[in-house]
């Protein structure tokens, strides 16, 4: 099931992929989410035959709403009545791995399906979707009573702590897009549990407190841990991948012909990549879900480099990668590449530049956002970092890869510090304008219905993180179904006045 807006097709691969494919052995797959199909009915009441048939049907567009992601389908031959036999299939389905449910209400049940089963959600939290469906009125009798069970069933889960999402569809494809939502939304669930970041640098930036999260905050929610290694055991890493081949990186990404302008010594082009074969090989090694690096100070002033454009190479390559330690970032990035099925291709980046007069937002970062996301017909440059070079630009490093984004949809995402509990997300799409700043940067106008000013509002008046993640394509339902899953609070957008942060 695609999800539907006007992002643009994005290219398949980076700058540099198919040389880093020769360097790299490749990533480890992302193992296959299951989501498993109920469905519920009683013969005393309801005609069985058609029971089982809407039940059947009912499976048949749930494996087409899932069709393209890595997700498996496994159900029941028909819909269960005896509240034992649902809990013993469902337990033995759960011993092979169980991503989320999807409770089909075929037809009205026996109370006891709605509180056994439900006693069982509580021991096997996993996200349920239950699904009712629009009978037709024919003056007749009432030959399934399905909304009625719905009714039924989730008060007593409401009562027992269960936690649910539920739609009311009729069982043909106009159900699909929400079973597709629901479905992106488990498998992110399933895939950040038990999963490993990378904390390259095992610290935050100076100061940069909005950066580091509790872990054990995030172990209980996401089921995600970080694991801290100094920037150092990252290096000596690195030295494995030779001159050669880190001189045959700089080449072709120099030898492009979008490259309009080298402004940077290969010496320090190098040293960036150095660190992000070495993150790669790490990456394959010990399956990582993704990673942040601590960029600087220490990048600059140990090592004589800047690891943006290194960034730049891992998220082409498929590596989830947020820069300068922050691991807020991380778990934003890769919430919306996984809910996008890698589709978003996810870049962290600043707040850089409100205008009130035309109600846009500038959105920049200082140049490692993926070159997957340049745009169309035009070129890049690749410096040494801009800000360092407001300071002294004599002794300014990098790699730091500059150019436009892409236009189109997009979703700006962010958990926030100290513990993700909370977060906030909003969406717009990326439209026509110059580079406002040096380094990577997209004009934004908010989604309709929208306005800059209550955006950003929300953020300075709740006094929300600095750095946000930006992917492209709509994807805030999906990514508010897996927080609602995740027990992970909502802050939602708020009105205000012209004038100092009050509420209008």
């Amino acid at each position: 099931m695609k999800n539907q807006t006007n992002t643009p097709k994005l290219p398949g691969k980076g700058l540099l992929n198919d040389v880093v494919s020769e360097m790299i052995q490749p990533l480890p797959s992302k193992p296959i989410s299951r989501i498993l199909v109920v469905g519920c009915a009683v013969k005393i009441h309801f005609p069985w035959d058609l029971a089982k048939q809407r039940y059947q049907n009912a499976v048949k567009e749930v494996e087409t709403a899932v069709q393209g992601l890595d997700i498996e389908v496994i159900s029941a031959p028909e819909p269960f009545e005896d509240a034992d036999a649902l809990v013993k299939f469902a337990t033995e389905q759960k011993s092979g791995g169980l991503a989320a449910i999807v409770f089909f209400h075929a037809a009205y049940t026996a109370g006891e399906i709605g509180s056994q089963f439900g006693r069982w959600l509580l021991d096997n939290p996993l996200p349920i979707l239950s699904w009712a469906w629009p009978e037709p009125g024919n003056g007749d009798r009432n030959e399934a009573n399905s909304l009625t069970c719905q009714n039924f069933i989730l008060g007593m889960w409401k009562q027992m702590g269960v936690d649910y999402a539920w739609m009311h569809k009729p069982i043909t494809e106009e159900a699909q897009p929400l079973i597709g939502r629901f479905a992106r939304a488990a498998y992110a669930r399933d895939q950040f549990n038990q999963a490993k970041i990378l904390h390259a640098g095992g610290s935050r930036v100076t100061a940069f407190y909005d950066g580091e999260v509790d872990e054990l905050a995030v172990m209980k929610s996401f089921g995600v841990r970080f694991d801290r290694v100094d920037l150092e055991a990252v290096y000596q890493h690195g030295k494995k991948f030779t001159d050669t081949q880190l001189s045959r990186l700089v080449d072709t990404l120099v030898n492009n012909p979008r490259c309009e302008r080298v402004d940077v010594p290969v010496e320090q082009m190098k040293q960036t990549y150095r660190f992000g074969l070495a993150i790669l090989d790490m990456a394959s090694e010990q399956g990582y879900l993704g990673a942040t690096v601590k960029s600087w100070p220490d990048l600059f002033d140990c090592y004589d480099c800047a690891i943006d454009g290194s960034v730049s190479m891992m998220n082409d390559f498929g590596f989830c990668v947020a820069e300068e330690g922050e691991m807020n970032g991380a778990l934003s990035s890769l919430a919306l590449q996984l809910v996008s099925a890698d589709a978003a291709i996810p870049t962290m980046m600043d707040l850089s530049l409100y205008n009130e007069p035309s109600d846009t937002l500038g959105i920049w970062h200082c140049g490692a956002s993926p070159t997957r996301l340049m745009r169309k017909n035009t070129s890049f440059a690749a410096t040494r970092h801009s800000i360092l070079e407001n300071g002294d630009p004599e002794t300014a490093v990098g790699l730091m890869l500059e150019f436009l984004l892409e236009l189109g949809d997009i979703t700006v995402l962010r958990y926030q510090s100290p513990k993700a509990q909370q977060y906030y997300c909003f969406e717009g799409k990326f439209v026509e304008t110059e580079l406002a700043y040096r380094g990577s940067y997209g004009l934004m106008v908010p989604k309709d219905g929208q306005q800059v000013r209550d955006i950003i509002g929300t953020i300075l008046s709740k006094g929300l993180d600095h750095h946000w993640s930006v992917g492209y394509g709509h994807w805030n339902e999906e990514i508010k179904l897996l927080n609602h899953f995740l027990k992970i609070e909502e802050i939602r957008t708020e009105s205000f006045s012209e004038s100092f942060g009050v509420h209008s």
